[in-house]
């Protein structure tokens, strides 16, 4: 048992360390990737990642920023549509925001995101802690460079959701 509770902790490290990017600073374009939504409304997930976008966004004025996710699951309002009213709600200027709403996963919101991006343009994205790892493994595998700024997510929270993102990295790696 302690053997699993070990690994679960080396695990963690990996990606947290992988969280953290020297180089987010001064990004052309900062992606928010979608967290899904509660009967049409902000789930604690995409606050965490709203909040955190509008910091970076409050020190980076020229930086635009693309909120990702479309319609998903029996909601009737997109991701994306959710995340721009949170964004409006902390006084970021909507001529800042890109609505980027048909997107169903991880890697639909950076590749559909992409492609409202000129070429040669910076780009930082922003997710969990658990989430970034991933998130740069199918950017990268997608041709993309990017940095990532992230939330940072309770104990509780990651060792929830390691189990389900180690199994993610695996099938996005193999696919």
């Amino acid at each position: 048992m302690n053997y699993i509770v070990y690994a679960v902790l080396i695990y963690a490290f990996i990606i947290i360390l992988f969280s953290y990017d020297l180089f987010s600073d001064d990004a052309d374009y900062l992606i928010v990737l979608g967290s899904g939504l509660k009967d049409d409304r902000e789930t604690f997930t995409m606050i965490q990642r709203i909040d955190r976008a509008a910091l970076y966004l409050d020190r980076h004025p020229d930086c635009k920023v693309i909120v990702s996710g479309g319609i998903t699951d029996h909601n009737t309002v997109s991701e994306a549509s959710v995340m721009a009213d949170l964004l409006y709600d902390r006084k970021i200027s909507k001529n800042r925001i890109i609505l980027e709403d048909r997107s169903k996963n991880t890697k639909e919101n950076l590749l559909y995101s992409r492609n409202l991006i000129p070429e040669g343009k910076k780009i930082v994205i922003c997710s969990n802690d658990y989430h970034i790892l991933r998130s740069k493994l199918i950017a990268l595998k997608n041709g993309m460079k990017v940095n990532s700024i992230f939330c940072q997510s309770n104990l509780f929270e990651l060792l929830i959701h390691i189990p389900i993102e180690e199994v993610l990295i695996l099938r996005d790696l193999i696919a």
